[in-house]
């Protein structure tokens, strides 16, 4: 018994280890943890804050030309040069109109479609082989034009264009891949 008695004391001197147990942790028994993980208000607001502002900013660069995606030019075909091409408005022209020598009739054309309110305008488009085709997004969506296997112009971003120059004639009936209910056709003569 006296050899457990020593042993008994010798623990104790060696870790200073009080009877009672009070000094052992002293930190510990000073602060009573309840058990619950509480949120302070500040550190939700501060990610309420930082979210909005990532949203906003990424909102903005869509929106005002600063894009990470692709060229919106196919790089396949590239349209002709500005100055040998004549622009082409969809609607009712004047057959007076001065502008339209006979020059200007052999050069290439360029017909614009708009992309809007999930509408191809005009959703057909009749051109002469070797015109060009510029589908303009106005939409706050991306969309495609897309005819497979001859042309693909991948997404097209809100407030950028894409071309496609025809060279073959035919129907090329197109759609978004991205909303298939959008459809639209090009007849090349």
């Amino acid at each position: 018994m006296s050899q457990l008695t020593l042993q008994r004391d010798r623990q104790r001197v060696d870790y200073g280890y009080e009877p009672d147990g009070r000094n052992l942790h002293p930190t510990i028994e000073r602060e009573k943890w309840d058990g619950r993980i509480t949120i302070k208000p500040f550190s939700l607001w501060v990610l309420v804050v930082c979210g909005l502002a990532f949203f906003l900013a990424g909102f903005f660069s869509g929106r005002n030309g600063t894009h990470f995606t692709a060229t919106s030019v196919d790089r396949g075909n590239p349209p002709p040069s500005q100055s040998t091409l004549r622009t082409v408005q969809t609607g009712a022209t004047s057959a007076n109109d001065p502008r339209s020598t006979a020059a200007n009739a052999s050069a290439p054309a360029v017909v614009h479609v708009a992309i809007k309110n999930m509408k191809f305008d005009p959703a057909t488009v009749e051109v002469k082989s070797g015109d060009t085709v510029e589908w303009k997004n106005e939409d706050i969506t991306p969309h495609t034009a897309t005819a497979i296997p001859s042309m693909n112009s991948g997404p097209i971003a809100s407030d950028q264009s894409w071309r496609h120059t025809f060279t073959e004639p035919g129907d090329f009936p197109y759609a978004c891949t991205f909303h298939p209910e959008m459809k639209g056709t090009v007849i090349v003569k």
